[in-house]
């Protein structure tokens, strides 16, 4: 078989910010930097490591901005992160409609931000999201908008209304160690909303933080795009959104969180499955590094991408004898220093288990070469114009 021609199975491994920068904890190096992981420099060995621009100029650093690019759109999908969250948590949207994030965070007693994502347990998180809405003063402040609060397993909740999506909204993630009221929205609507759950959830020292609104995109269907049947193993909600609004499958893993203590057999075992099954495209989501870069754990961060890199070698064992091609890639950097995502460029590399492998070389940022466009991953992934 020709190496350059397309395989039937084409895999993208996305490390949730495990790009990130110089940290001081590290002697001035990244995690990625810092250490080399075997099964990671096994894929970088072959054809060495590029850099991507996923975040363009003008759009927000996050998942909600990287992945549907390196997914194969382009910006005009990129309405705001709401619409992939309630896709993503099964909540159907028509045209017309907005939605927007709402975290559960954790404030000290003077108010300050200490986590933006707080990892609860999913009935604790459904039932803070019950108590907020049968709260009188949380209905009245809903009705007047016109809006719907949806309660939801996790930290992660979600409003929905129509109109317009508000605007002036933060993200928490990126203002760790924030006063409460130094973040209230320009939306009058909102700021009541982070004023009076934050009195309701007080003793429990939880806030609520609505922020990333955003209208319902269009997203042509990824097989129709590319012609390949496609599946994404994923924790979370916005990507698991960005699955079934481009039409791809999102099976199930028991006891995947999102965290450091996700199924990372499962994970493992549901590519395989999907391998097996015939799918042309398979994308492997592991949030595990962002996460433990939002609560500036560098060592958790470590954590994660050396699981990961065992993840990476299990593949590799379980799809032994079979022709596909892997791209590995972290969507957006994540500074473990600040606990904030940047727009900085970002590592990828490509595999083809039909090509010699070569001497094995770090997976880690690189200043020293130009960025690509966020397409080039992808197209190097299913050999798109050559």
């Amino acid at each position: 078989m020709e190496h350059g021609k397309s395989v039937s199975l084409c895999i993208m491994i996305i490390g949730d910010g495990m790009a990130d920068l110089p940290l001081q904890a590290l002697g001035g190096k990244t995690p990625l930097q810092y250490t080399t992981y075997p099964n990671m420099a096994r894929l970088a060995g072959q054809s060495g490591v590029r850099m991507a621009q996923t975040i363009p100029a003008g759009f927000p650093a996050g998942t909600e901005t990287a992945i549907p690019l390196i997914a194969g759109y382009d910006t005009d999908v990129l309405t705001g992160r709401g619409p992939l969250e309630a896709a993503g948590m099964g909540v159907v949207l028509p045209p017309g409609q907005f939605a927007m994030r709402a975290n559960l965070v954790r404030l000290n007693a003077d108010d300050v931000l200490t986590e933006a994502c707080p990892e609860l347990g999913d009935a604790e998180g459904l039932a803070v999201g019950e108590q907020l809405l049968a709260d009188r003063d949380i209905q009245a402040i809903l009705a007047h908008a016109g809006w719907t609060l949806h309660p939801q397993p996790g930290f992660r909740q979600l409003i929905t209304g129509v109109g317009t999506p508000p605007a002036g909204m933060t993200p928490p993630h990126n203002v760790s160690g924030a006063l409460l009221s130094d973040c209230f929205s320009e939306n009058e609507t909102v700021t009541a909303l982070m004023r009076r759950g934050r009195a309701l959830l007080r003793a429990g020292g939880l806030g609520v933080w609505p922020w990333g609104a955003g209208a319902v995109p269009h997203y042509t269907p990824f097989e129709t795009k590319y012609g390949r049947r496609g599946t994404v193993v994923t924790a979370v909600p916005v990507v698991r959104g960005l699955a079934r609004l481009a039409g791809m499958d999102t099976p199930d893993v028991p006891g995947a969180t999102g965290t450091l203590h996700t199924n990372w057999q499962g994970k493992v075992d549901a590519v395989l499955a999907a391998a097996r099954a015939g799918y042309g495209f398979v994308m492997l989501h592991v949030e595990a590094p962002d996460d433990c870069s939002h609560i500036l754990s560098v060592e958790g961060k470590q954590q994660a991408i050396a699981r990961l890199d065992e993840a990476i070698g299990q593949l590799l064992e379980g799809l032994a004898g079979q022709a596909f091609r892997m791209v590995l890639l972290s969507d957006h950097i994540t500074d473990t220093g600040t606990g904030c995502h940047g727009s900085q460029p970002v590592p990828w590399c490509v595999y083809d288990s039909r090509m010699p492998e070569g001497e094995p070389k770090p997976f880690m940022e690189r200043g020293d070469i130009a960025a690509e466009h966020y397409s080039t991953p992808l197209r190097a992934l299913l050999r798109l114009g050559g």
